[in-house]
């Protein structure tokens, strides 16, 4: 009974179904699981020959007329025959192992090949490859993205100590073109009144009375103010790239202002033209002065009142005092460009910096806001 009942569930129908409609379930059966508008899949054969077995012994199990059991033989048979038919058709399709190139043995398992498989296998195989190439690629990208994450806010504060040092260095600009002005003017005043006939020319006085004091600014003359701004953040930067997180034209400024042939010729005049101007100088007090005066404490104002008509006469050192002026002038120029350089440098990253501030971070990946926005 529960076998029977079995059966009538193989067609789909319930127990006791009339052979009408057994006939009407199978026909509509054969049809779903007809192999060859299935592909041949296993699946599909298997369960026509369950369905037909099934068909079978219910139309054996009815009351039918001996017409109508050779009607269902007929149609039996019929069944029977299609479907080797269509076994007969897909086996025609493979072709047995011994009868391949070498190359198509690679691409075979048991002992035929069949092109259709051969081609499903090959598709699936592609989807699967692109499945795990994909899945490889998002998976790097992420960790890029991770990693870019990880040093974004690193890299920001790096920016802003980057903004501190640029300060910084407009303030010793500042500082330096102060005391250069101080020296240039102490100079200057020097080199004009030269050949004034004055047993002070050499002098210069300060203050009244009492508290009157002078000063002979050629006893500063061996004072030399070499230019050495501050670059400890920007080396770090260099060292960690932080430079990657930075806009082009800010990091080749950048490089100018730390680096560039500006800053170059600014310390080769600031020190080295200046200590060679410099080295003249102490050069010819050794090497004419002692000889032709004898002691030379130029530290001494008195030394500057008693030989004021010697030094007059030694156009040399005129000529030295105004080469000195000269490069003065030269090393103040190339500061005011560099110092709009660095402020220029300073509004970019301000720019920047704010930009970055605007910006917020969704998992690993960053998102400008004002890019979003509608205008």
């Amino acid at each position: 009974m529960l076998l029977m009942k079995a059966k009538y569930k193989t067609l789909g129908l319930k127990k006791g179904a009339s052979q009408e409609e057994i006939q009407e379930a199978y026909d509509r059966l054969s049809k779903e699981l007809d192999p060859i508008t299935n592909n041949n899949e296993t699946f599909f054969v298997e369960q026509l020959a369950k369905v037909s077995a099934a068909y079978e012994a219910l139309s054996q199990r009815s009351n039918l007329s001996t017409k109508e059991g050779d009607h269902f033989v007929e149609d039996h048979s019929k069944e029977r025959s299609k479907k080797n038919k269509h076994k007969k058709d897909y086996d025609e399709h493979e072709i047995p192992v011994k009868e391949l190139n070498w190359f198509l043995k690679l691409f075979t398992i048991g002992d035929k090949f069949s092109f259709r498989d051969f081609f499903d296998r090959a598709k699936k195989m592609f989807i699967e490859f692109m499945a795990i190439f994909f899945g490889v690629f998002l998976s790097l990208a992420v960790d890029q993205k991770r990693e870019e994450s990880n040093h974004r806010d690193d890299n920001i504060n790096n920016m802003k100590k980057l903004k501190v040092e640029l300060q910084d260095i407009l303030l010793y600009i500042d500082e330096h073109v102060g005391n250069l002005s101080i020296y240039h003017e102490f100079f200057m005043n020097q080199y004009y009144s030269w050949e004034e006939d004055s047993d002070s020319v050499f002098l210069i006085m300060y203050g009244e009375g009492e508290e009157a004091f002078a000063i002979a600014p050629l006893s500063l003359y061996e004072e030399v103010m070499p230019f050495d701004p501050p670059e400890v953040t920007y080396n770090s930067v260099q060292l960690d790239g932080t430079f990657r997180f930075l806009d082009d034209t800010l990091e080749h400024e950048l490089t100018k202002i730390y680096s560039g042939s500006d800053l170059f010729f600014i310390k080769e005049n600031a020190y080295k033209i200046d200590q060679s101007i410099v080295d003249d100088f102490v050069a010819r007090i050794s090497n004419k002065w002692v000889l032709d005066i004898g002691s030379t404490e130029t530290q001494y104002n008195e030394f500057w009142f008693d030989n004021t008509e010697y030094i007059q006469k030694d156009y040399y050192m005129k000529n030295n005092l105004r080469r000195r002026l000269k490069n003065f002038d030269n090393v103040t120029g190339q500061l005011a460009e560099h110092r709009a350089r660095v402020e220029g440098a300073q509004h970019l990253l301000d720019s920047i910096l704010t930009a970055k501030e605007k910006e917020i971070e969704i998992i690993y990946w960053v998102v400008d806001l004002d890019f979003l926005k509608l205008e």
